[in-house]
């Protein structure tokens, strides 16, 4: 394939993700679902002229690592931090803590019984089906009502959060590691390290001068979240931390030495890297989901297997919705119910098990998986829109 045609596949993909992105917003139509869809007919049209194209593995896996990156950062600087949510806070922690343990504990079941796998590795396996993810609940969640909105972008970062958490430490048990002092370690070393990050960008943002500052410094926080993912730390909270603290800056000058640290142009910078980000996490997430269809072998999407192991993982995934907000309970339970996709975090995570276990799986299942949740969250949410509207 020429340079030409990369070119111009690359810049037909932004503009077809932008127009996605559009009638996703009217229709309740998740874009990633259509970016999907167009990554395989990418894959039918080349395989049919005989000029498929090589993706390598590793370049799926850094896409959505950067783009779970981004768009955990993305939803962390439009949260507010106002004195009295407490109460708020912790149901939208407790809904995405309760969704996850009790849709990983019946997917886990499930795995265990389906190929005998130990209660460890059935558990480890159900996690990436166990996640919300928020690459595709974030966008989704502009056909909300503010409230419940900002319902689903707190449970799906908490979700993204604990689910990698989870996975790492199951990793880590299955490889013989210590549990113990990987969750105490890991924890404080990830508070310690989000603590100074942020403290440390927070001043950068408002004293950085030249008219390139904030790619270098998005740069570096990849490199400190990939550092700290090598470690099997979590290093969405450390970029969860950063990004509300950026956003809520004025709960720091209620510390007098903190106050120092701010500059008059921190406003205008920082709205300029909120737009920054939007735009990268916009790419970034646009070819994930074209190449991860594209990489897709269309004929293993129709193996009947597939169907009913991604069936039966969809159903499990909103049959655990209804009564995991009503323990957490969310008041939003009503609009943010068929918020429960699987997407970015899903295959990432899926793509980082063991061999042993990615493969008992037939291969169109993780495609198949984010297809069926995104639909079904599609049609429900068309389905109560034409119920009742939105409340504001």
């Amino acid at each position: 394939m020429t340079a030409n045609a990369i070119m111009i596949g690359a810049a037909v993909a932004v503009l077809l993700s932008y127009w996605f992105s559009h009638l996703a917003r009217r229709y309740r139509l998740p874009s990633v679902l259509l970016l999907l869809l167009c990554g395989l007919a990418a894959r039918i049209a080349t395989s049919a002229t005989g000029t498929t194209v090589q993706v390598p593995p590793a370049l799926i896996s850094v896409l959505g690592t950067t783009g779970l990156m981004l768009i955990v950062f993305e939803g962390a600087l439009d949260l507010h931090l106002d004195p009295g949510r407490r109460a708020f806070l912790l149901r939208t922690f407790n809904a995405a803590a309760v969704g996850l343990l009790l849709t990983t504990a019946a997917l886990g079941v499930l795995l265990s019984l389906a190929f005998g796998l130990p209660a460890e590795l059935a558990v480890l396996a159900a996690v990436p089906f166990g996640v919300i993810s928020s690459a595709v609940a974030i966008p989704t969640a502009e056909v909300l009502g503010p409230r419940a909105r900002e319902f689903v972008i707190y449970e799906s970062s908490w979700s993204d959060i604990l689910g990698v958490m989870l996975f790492n430490t199951l990793l880590v048990a299955s490889l013989g590691g210590g549990v113990t002092l990987h969750l105490l370690g890991g924890g404080v070393a990830v508070l310690l390290i989000g603590l100074v990050l942020s403290l440390g960008v927070y001043w950068l943002v408002g004293h950085l001068e030249g008219n390139v500052k904030f790619i270098p410094l998005l740069f570096a926080l990849i490199l400190v979240y990939a550092a700290a993912d090598a470690l099997h730390l979590s290093p969405l909270l450390i970029v969860l931390i950063l990004g509300l603290t950026l956003n809520n800056a004025h709960l720091l000058h209620r510390v007098q030495w903190l106050q120092r640290l701010h500059n008059e142009a921190f406003e205008t910078e920082l709205g300029r890297l909120k737009h920054l980000t939007s735009e990268l996490t916009f790419v970034v997430r646009t070819f994930f989901f074209l190449l991860l269809g594209y990489v897709t072998d269309v004929r293993s999407m129709l193996d009947p297997q597939a169907w009913l192991y991604a069936a039966a993982i969809v159903t499990v995934v909103f049959a655990a919705r209804w009564p995991t907000l009503r323990l957490a309970q969310a008041q939003e339970a009503r609009q943010a119910f068929w918020i429960a996709p699987r997407g970015l975090i899903t295959a990432t995570l899926f793509l980082s098990l063991p061999a042993q276990l990615a493969q008992l799986l037939p291969p169109a299942t993780l495609v198949l998986v984010v297809l069926l949740s995104g639909v079904t969250m599609a049609i429900g949410l068309r389905a109560d829109a034409a119920r009742a509207p939105a409340p504001a």
